[in-house]
């Protein structure tokens, strides 16, 4: 009998490399979502049921050639997945009066982070002057989101409800001095930047520029380019397939670079003359809006929405509002 070796899990849209291990696979899927492996590493019986295989001769020696072949190969992918992708034991945060944001490391270059919404936390958190501790570790908050944070052992994940439970804890409002319309203008021009925008600039991160995205991408070890290249290619078809079901991924390169410029230059025009987006003080949507901004400023220096940034220099103030150290 012959044996395959696989890698299974009861969750969709993942590989699995060993029970009770993760590895968080990509850095700004889909409105916060990414994903991880889980699950076990197999071994199965093969059956060919009278198929392909069957007619070629139970007796073909190259046919027994490519089952042993074949079967030591992905035993020893699994295995070396198993090894290098096995992320450090969690450890217990203390988050007794501090907030612990979960974030992923640091790229090597460019921007402080490739998620455009870690980069919107960050940023919120040092514009309203609340002290905090980035912990990078990699992990997902339990909805399966990045960034998250812990406050006096709260879990709170999804930038949205992180914003609105510092807000109620801590009593910082960052918008009090929007009144009503410009609130409900704050929040739509949010949505438009983190439900349309962002699909564009994940094409132009993850499809269209993916090699120079695997640049800035750190991973230690051995075999550090391998699992790179790996997981960037991973991550590339899995952008393609959200963005196909989200609607913007039907469309062709084309299309997409041109309704990434219409929405840049209509926080152009909401931009304007002023300061910050909504007026002279900065407000929550300037967080946003920079976490996205920053990644076409940054990691992707020579591409169209960089030439198309800096075309429109009234964005360009909102850009460079936060500058950060290591």
């Amino acid at each position: 009998m012959h044996w395959g070796v696989g890698l299974v899990s009861s969750r969709s849209c993942v590989v699995d490399l060993s029970r009770n291990q993760s590895f968080s696979l990509c850095w700004c899927l889909g409105s916060e979502d990414n994903y991880s492996f889980y699950g076990d590493i197999v071994a199965f019986p093969l059956q060919d049921y009278g198929g392909v295989m069957s007619g070629l001769g139970s007796d073909s020696w190259w046919k027994k050639t490519l089952y042993l072949t074949g079967g030591a190969l992905l035993a020893a992918a699994a295995y070396l997945l198993h090894e290098l992708l096995a992320i450090r034991k969690e450890q217990e945060v203390d988050s007794k009066d501090a907030i612990i944001l979960h974030q992923f490391s640091r790229p090597n270059t460019g921007v402080p982070s490739l998620s455009p919404f870690c980069l919107k936390m960050e940023t919120y958190l040092r514009m309203a002057d609340l002290p905090y501790q980035n912990y990078f570790d990699g992990k997902l908050s339990p909805q399966g989101k990045m960034p998250w944070i812990e406050y006096n052992h709260t879990r709170v994940s999804g930038t949205e409800f992180i914003i609105d439970f510092l807000e109620e804890k801590l009593g910082i409002n960052l918008n009090k001095n929007l009144n009503p319309h410009e609130r409900a203008i704050s929040r739509a021009v949010t949505k438009m930047v983190e439900e349309h925008f962002y699909w564009t600039l994940a094409y132009c991160q993850w499809v269209d520029n993916l090699h120079e995205t695997q640049k800035m991408i750190t991973i230690p070890g051995p075999l550090s380019d391998l699992l790179k290249w790996i997981l960037c290619h991973l991550t590339k078809g899995i952008v393609k397939r959200e963005m196909y079901g989200q609607g913007i991924g039907r469309f062709s390169e084309e299309e997409i670079y041109r309704l990434m410029e219409k929405d840049m230059r209509s926080l152009a025009g909401l931009l304007g003359d002023k300061k910050y987006l909504m007026g002279p003080k900065f407000s929550t949507i300037d967080a946003t809006v920079f976490g996205h901004l920053a990644q076409a400023m940054w990691t992707l220096p020579g591409t169209r929405p960089e030439r198309l940034l800096k075309g429109i220099n009234q964005c360009i103030g909102c850009i460079l509002y936060v500058v950060y150290k290591d």
